[in-house]
């Protein structure tokens, strides 16, 4: 079995839910869409409760309050949080990280002009709720068809009516999420109409650019390196060649000069970006319209003033696939959403840079060190002085009366186990004795205040059996084993069953290794019924969006009314929203595995399966 130490504690710190634009705008996306979480019928609006107020992110004069991040959450999870610290404490973050890019980038784009105004937001909100209700007169009403009036009545047989389910919805979903949706939705459509290109602009898309250049190096030549340059523009307008220019005055590397200056080609845009980076956009567009081996440009100097240039073009090559004109309007939406996602990814930039996205909550703080720490890949030194530092600034938390102390012991144990495990790799006896009663006790006093945690249990056992103390060990591995209830911990069981044997305990050991078998033979068998399920649900979906089509074409047709396009219409997300996925399932083959959070709003006309309540919450593992 591997070690229970931190190296799934690292994988729960790296792993990354957030792409694209983040989890916050996938859930400003499913606002115009169907929402996949319960409010139970009758549930009383939340209350205030004490840290409600404090705050978890600012980003310029705009603050995510706890009572924010909860009712994030509560929509990212259907109102089923993670039941585990870990998994909590990682969920926390992604979303408070998340906020703080969506809101930074926001306020720059309203900084430019896309503005929302209240009339705006109201009907974001409207659209929001319509679609919700929606959802429930889909499940609730006969054939999912009726008016409100059927809907309330059905709600109030259950308890609630349809004024109490609007008030819940606008008092669960934060206000900002209207906001965000409505900024980035002028901006996408403002990008659609922008970036309309040409049919000789897609063409260029296929084509392959490979320039050449002659670098002078202003920090090899100091103050001649501008002479240095010019000497060799006049070589070239004497009628040198340009590969012996390049040999005789260019600092790039042997390997490029040997190519007379000849660069690795890429697409026409990828050239023009880089070009645009060094010289800007006008520079660019001038020498992608040069004639390879005979126009150059003059002498040059980049943006960073790191040398002087002279830019030509060795070849270029237009490639257009075979079915461009078949499926142009395809790539015409290609392209648009190309250059939306470089003008996105420069607004997020700016946005960094005037807004300052900064997390406040102290405990979230300390864990983002952590993250960024194996991000970093860091050297094992390094390691261990931030590990101190998180852990010395976790005392005074654990200590404290701070709502959310748990997952500070939490993240407390596992910066300590980490440290324990360094100390023993670099064979630091003395530290590593240190540390591990430092674990110990922080263990001890997690569990003596109330908390329970199935990796902490797991890894106390496996402490308790290196001590030679395997029926206390066993004591825990009880505990353990109980909670363990949904085929998809079947690792979790693996575990158990692993320990057992290392406590002595083979008989147990067999036992729980048979009941993993079989859980992870049901989990199987429930994702293949969800998958039969989510593809007739699809196939039913196609056929009426088919027959609709179809009973359209048979109309006769209205003046000015534009034909049917044919095509049967699949719900997508803008561009650059698609690309956040449902976390894998665990298997057999990884004991240490992350129990999954729950899943993101869905992107697809199925809905979404119910999630188990016990979410991703790893055992800690080895370094």
């Amino acid at each position: 079995m591997p070690r229970i130490t931190v190296r799934t504690f690292r994988e729960l710190l790296k792993r990354r839910l957030v792409k694209g634009l983040g989890l916050i705008v996938l859930i400003v996306i499913s606002l115009s869409m169907v929402i996949f979480f319960a409010i139970p019928p009758g549930a009383p609006v939340q209350t205030e409760v004490a840290g409600l107020n404090d705050p978890v992110v600012k980003v310029g004069d705009v603050v995510l309050t706890e009572g924010d991040l909860q009712r994030l959450i509560n929509l990212q999870t259907q109102d089923n949080p993670p039941a585990e610290y870990g998994a909590l404490l990682q969920l926390r973050y992604q979303l408070a990280r998340s906020f703080a890019e969506a809101m930074a980038f926001t306020l720059e784009l309203e900084k430019q002009g896309y503005t929302a105004s209240e009339a705006e937001i109201e009907a974001a909100r409207e659209q929001f709720i319509k679609a919700r209700l929606d959802q429930l007169r889909a499940q609730l009403l006969p054939e999912g068809k009726g008016d409100d009036r059927a809907l309330d009545k059905a709600l109030r047989e259950r308890g609630s009516s349809l004024r109490r389910v609007r008030e819940q919805l606008l008092a669960e979903t934060p206000e900002f999420l209207f906001r965000l949706q409505v900024v980035q939705d002028k901006f996408r459509k403002s990008a659609q109409q922008k970036y309309n290109p040409t049919d000789e602009q897609l063409r260029l898309m296929f084509e392959q650019v490979y320039p050449a250049r002659i670098f002078v190096s202003i920090e090899k030549h100091k103050d001649k390196a501008q002479a240095r340059i010019q000497a060799a523009y006049n070589a070239l307008k004497a009628g040198k060649p340009f590969a012996e220019v390049v040999k005789q005055y260019s600092d790039d590397p042997e390997f490029i000069k040997k190519q007379g200056g000849r660069l690795p080609g890429s697409g026409y845009y990828e050239i023009q970006e880089q070009l645009s980076n060094l010289f800007g956009a006008e520079v660019a567009t001038r020498v992608l319209a040069f004639k390879p081996n005979k126009d150059y440009t003059e002498p040059l100097q980049d943006k960073e003033k790191k040398g002087y240039y002279i830019y030509a073009i060795a070849e270029r090559k237009m490639q257009p696939p075979e079915d461009f004109e078949k499926n142009k309007e395809g790539y015409r939406q290609a392209f648009i959403n190309m250059r939306l996602g470089r003008e996105d990814a420069r607004i997020r930039i700016a946005a960094r840079q005037n807004f300052k996205p900064q997390i406040v909550d102290p405990i979230l703080a300390q864990y983002e060190k952590v993250d960024q720490l194996f991000l970093t890949n860091a050297p094992v030194p390094q390691r261990i002085k931030v590990y101190k530092e998180v852990s010395e600034a976790l005392a005074p938390i654990v200590a404290s009366a701070n709502p959310n102390v748990r997952l500070a012991q939490w993240l407390q144990i596992n910066v300590l186990n980490s440290l324990v495990n360094l100390y023993k790799q670099v064979k630091d006896k003395q530290n590593e004795k240190k540390y591990r009663e430092q674990l110990n006790a922080a263990i001890n006093r997690f569990f003596n205040e109330g908390g329970e945690d199935l990796t902490i249990r797991l890894l106390r056992a496996q402490l308790l059996i290196e001590a030679g103390k395997k029926q206390s060990a066993l004591n825990d591995l009880e505990v353990a084993e109980g909670l363990v209830a949904r085929p998809s911990e079947f690792p979790y069981l693996f575990q158990v069953a692993q320990l057992y044997e290392q406590a002595g305990r083979k008989d147990k050991a067999q036992q729980l290794t048979k009941r993993a078998e079989d859980m992870r033979r049901e989990l199987q068998r429930q994702q293949e019924e969800m998958i039969r399920r989510q593809i007739e649900a699809f196939r039913k979906q196609q056929e009426e969006e088919r027959k609709k089509q179809q009973a359209a074409q048979k109309q006769p047709r209205q003046p000015n009314q534009a034909p049917s396009q044919g095509a049967p219409q699949t719900n997508q997300l803008p561009a650059g929203q698609q690309g956040a996925t449902q976390p894998n399932q665990p298997t057999a083959e990884q004991p240490g595995a992350q129990r999954k959070t729950s899943a993101s709003p869905a992107k697809n006309p199925v809905p979404a399966q119910p999630q188990p309540n016990r979410s991703a919450n790893p055992a800690p593992a080895g370094q």
